[in-house]
């Protein structure tokens, strides 16, 4: 384990250490007006205390990786320490010394445990993301491959800003590709020059390349072989980009079938977990079909006003597998186009109505769909289901673009959180959101949901590409 790892690891075990100390005295303070816990509330304190360091271990909460979303190490540490409090209710259960402490106590002591961990956490990954944005302290990766599966991992680097990384330079032993860029990046040389690239920057005393992201298909195996071979004779960090493009970018995962072991290259993260998800559906839905209800009711009432035709405007989309469904939505133009010709709405696009044009920047058209939510044929966070028209336009020009559909439909999505909204006026920008549409599937998970749904929130009051 690198040095500084180890050194931030133990910080953080520090911190979690003082901060359930302090948190435990102080509420006792609050509770017995005198400041040491003594007696059973030490030795508890304790036992919280050896409980964390182990727990948060196995949870991987101090694992400190650079490139790992806040989330997942929040996520783990809602988790380890969940389980913290799980297992100290039944140590006392078992011992039967729950009425010896205070409820209070209990409560109040793992409840500002908690958000001060939370708050240190966030605090420390903001200023660590700070600090590896500045340009002096990003981390050179080459790229080797300057095709589809390069290009997917340069815009990665360069859209996640947070991960700390910087493309230094391309190789691809593709003749027209020598001297072109790709997003400023560019292509210096053949595969085989990789090699004496970094060796001068190492002799030239400049800064060094850290990582080689291998991003070659697999039909290039021999290739692979080969640079995964001379690369050893570097001090540099070699990653193999997986060539799991389009409709195989699914997390895949061992099955057995008829007695064999196979990959399965097509099921999502969520296969297995439906019924987990739709009971978060269900309490969000119903939460806010509450909340929102006087909102609905209003822009129902406006839209009546506004334009002669119905309220609500239902259109044919793809859902799960690829099925026809239809999809709710406050009507918001004059016209409720739905035919083998849809076009896509541009900025100040003359068929949207007065109130339809501040519902549809507001996303407030959408609400209705949360009817579909709750009859099954949509969830609140999926990929964004599109007008079958469109649906039939993309799938012949962008590769895996169905592959989107293994999983329900969402009011809002990963690829919408992340700028993808608005019109698709050029097929990049339709492969980009598929390319987060399928990060999304392959990656899901509650925390993930969640921390979407909020996003939306606040994308909804600056985006600027909804009309």
């Amino acid at each position: 384990m690198p040095r500084n790892q180890a050194t931030s690891i133990k910080a953080y075990q520090l911190v979690d250490i003082v901060t359930i100390v302090v948190c435990s005295i102080v509420m006792h303070r609050i509770r017995n007006d005198f400041w040491v816990p003594q007696g059973n509330y030490l030795l508890l304190t304790l036992v919280i205390l050896f409980l964390t360091m182990n727990m948060f271990s196995w949870w991987d909460v101090y694992r400190q990786q650079e490139g790992r979303w806040l989330y997942k190490t929040l996520t783990n540490l809602t988790i380890a320490w969940f389980v913290v409090a799980l297992c100290l209710g039944l140590i006392t259960f078992f011992t039967k010394s729950g009425e010896n402490f205070s409820r209070f106590w209990f409560a109040a002591t793992f409840t500002s445990s908690y958000a001060i961990m939370l708050v240190t956490r966030v605090a420390l990954w903001n200023f660590f993301r700070d600090r590896r944005s500045n340009e002096d302290n990003l981390r050179n990766i080459v790229v080797i491959g300057a095709g589809q599966l390069g290009q997917r991992a340069i815009d990665a680097i360069i859209e996640e800003r947070w991960a700390g990384l910087k493309v230094t330079a391309i190789f691809d032993d593709t003749p027209n590709k020598l001297g072109t860029n790709y997003r400023g990046v560019e292509v210096k040389g053949s595969i085989n020059d990789a090699i004496d690239f970094i060796e001068q920057r190492r002799k030239a005393n400049l800064v060094p390349v850290k990582e080689v992201w291998i991003a070659l298909p697999l039909k290039a195996a021999e290739k692979i072989q080969q640079l995964q071979s001379s690369l050893e004779n570097t001090a540099t960090n070699v990653y193999l980009v997986p060539d799991l493009f389009g409709a195989s970018l699914s997390r895949y995962s061992l099955v057995e079938s008829a007695g064999m072991m196979m990959i399965n290259l097509s099921g999502s993260q969520v296969n297995g977990l439906e019924k987990l998800k739709r009971i978060e559906d269900i309490i969000i839905t119903l939460t806010m079909g509450l909340v929102l209800s006087p909102l609905l009711l209003l822009t129902a009432l406006f839209i009546k006003l506004d334009s002669p035709g119905p309220i609500f405007f239902k259109q044919r989309r793809y859902g799960l597998d690829g099925k026809e469904i239809l999809v709710w939505k406050f009507r918001s133009m004059h016209v409720t186009q739905d035919d083998d010709n849809v076009p896509q709405a541009v900025a100040k696009d003359a068929r949207v109505t007065s109130v339809g044009r501040f519902i549809r920047r507001y996303s407030i058209d959408e609400l209705p769909q949360l009817l579909n939510v709750f009859n099954g044929s949509m969830s609140l966070v999926g990929p964004r289901p599109h007008a079958v028209a469109h649906n039939e336009y993309y799938r012949d020009k962008v590769h895996g673009y169905m592959a989107r559909h293994k999983m329900l439909p969402g009011i809002t999505g990963w690829a919408q959180v992340n700028g993808c909204r608005g019109e698709t006026e050029v097929i990049e920008k339709m492969q980009r959101r598929l390319r987060y549409d399928l990060e999304y599937i392959q990656n899901w998970s509650i925390a993930l949901d969640i921390r979407i749904l909020i996003k939306t929130f606040f994308t909804i009051l600056r985006d600027e590409n909804a009309y």
